[in-house]
This record gives C-alpha cells, sequence and structure tokens, in this order.
C-alpha cells in the first residue's frame, strides 16, 4: 500500500509554483482518488509480489499558494491541480525503489479557477514550452511495511524531484491505503517548498497581485494499479 502511495506523491511533488489571478477559495486534501487507467511501464526490477506499480491517470498534484490581489481586503489561495501523470514504480523490501522508479507529471496541464493566472503561471513562470513535465524519482520510504498490507499506512518518502530543469530532494508525509490490487495516497510535501528552490521567481502581475507569500504548498492524490 504504502509503495503505491510513495509513487503518487512523487508525481506530485513537482509540479507546481504558482499564483496570479483572482482567488480561489482553498482546498483541503481530497480523499484517495477513484479507480483510473494505468499508464506507464512497470519497474522491471522489483523484489517480491505486489511490490511493482504502475501509476493511474486519476492521480493529480494540487499547490496552493497565498496570495493579495488587488482592491481585496484580505490575502487568500490560489489554487492550481496538475494531471496527466505516467510512470511506474517498484519497491525493495529495505525501502528503497528500484533503479527505473519514475513518475512523471504534465505541467502543461496546470488549472485553476482562473485562465489567465494559469497562463501566467505556465508560461511566465514555469516555462512549459521549454520544461513541459515534472519528474519524480523516489529514494527511499521510511517507515513502510513490505509486504504492503491491506488497510491505511502512514510513512516518509524522499526522493529527487526535478521542476523547470532543477533537481531538489524533497521529503513528503504519506497516507495510503491499499485494497486488493489497487493503491491510493495521499502525499504532502515537507517543509513548504520555495520559488527560488527550482530555480523560478514569484509571479508578479502589476495592477492585478500585490503580494505572493514564498510558501509552495504541494499535495498529490496518488492512484496505482499492481503490476502483473
Amino acid at each position: 500500500m504504502k509503495s503505491r502511495a510513495v509513487a503518487l506523491v512523487v508525481l506530485a511533488g513537482a509540479f507546481l509554483a504558482a499564483c496570479g489571478g483572482a482567488a480561489a477559495p482553498a482546498q483541503s486534501s481530497a480523499p484517495s482518488a477513484p479507480s483510473a487507467t494505468a499508464t506507464g511501464t512497470p519497474a522491471s526490477t522489483t523484489s517480491g509480489k505486489g511490490s511493482a506499480w504502475i501509476i493511474a491517470s486519476a492521480s493529480k498534484a494540487t499547490v496552493s499558494v497565498r496570495e493579495q490581489l488587488v482592491g481585496v481586503s484580505l490575502p487568500s489561495d490560489a489554487v492550481l491541480t496538475a494531471t496527466g501523470a505516467t510512470g511506474a514504480f517498484g519497491v525493495n523490501a529495505d525501502g528503497t525503489f528500484t533503479s527505473d522508479s519514475k513518475i512523471s507529471i504534465d505541467l502543461t496541464t496546470l488549472a485553476s479557477d482562473q485562465r489567465d493566472r494559469d497562463n501566467f503561471i505556465k508560461n511566465s513562470t514555469l516555462q512549459v514550452r521549454q520544461y513541459p513535465t515534472a519528474t519524480f524519482v523516489p529514494k527511499q520510504a521510511t517507515g513502510l511495511r513490505l509486504p504492503l498490507p491491506s488497510g491505511d499506512v502512514t510513512f516518509t518518502l524522499a526522493g529527487a524531484m526535478t521542476v523547470h530543469g532543477v533537481t531538489k530532494d524533497v521529503t513528503f508525509d504519506v497516507v495510503a491505503k491499499r485494497s486488493g490490487g489497487q493503491l491510493t495516497a495521499i502525499a504532502t510535501a515537507r517543509p513548504d517548498w520555495k520559488f527560488g528552490d527550482f530555480g523560478v521567481t514569484a509571479p508578479a502581475v502589476p495592477f492585478r497581485v500585490v503580494s505572493v507569500t514564498d510558501d509552495i504548498r504541494l499535495v498529490i492524490e496518488i492512484v496505482a494499479n499492481a503490476a502483473g
């Protein structure tokens, strides 16, 4: 179960840095995503039955950034979501991952409740034409017991996230659940990220955005199916 969550968290991990248009209400972590079509190729070297997982299309990453808009008395959250996740991962008995484990997410799918914000974040902040995907390579799951038991599990996931051409070691707190051949998980980046972590600057839109807090909150909802 944890293996699944780990991979999912990773997905999300690397994609969002945002804000810019009208604010959207803050969103809380959503429950495990429904089952979906799996995409990608399973890791080729895995240790034991149920240790290889394929990321499903229902996986998504949500980023929230606090912003202060012109003409609005109180700050609010700008919330963007990225979908289009692909990849696979394999978990070894010691909590490490197989060498071919990787999760990618399509940053061109980033969307909020404001099209102008979306276009600014994708074109000016993240430059998705040059860097269209974010990738996460999981390295170590701490507190993950194998083989994955049925039911809820929690663990810490560490790995390398690449966004905007910059790679950074990151950590996620993961809550996952395994039900037969499906794994669902919610991964929260800890600590919050900074825009500078991935070589980008906080969005600045004259006459529209007064300020943007340099704290990026990332939550990834993962859905994965057992390989084989």
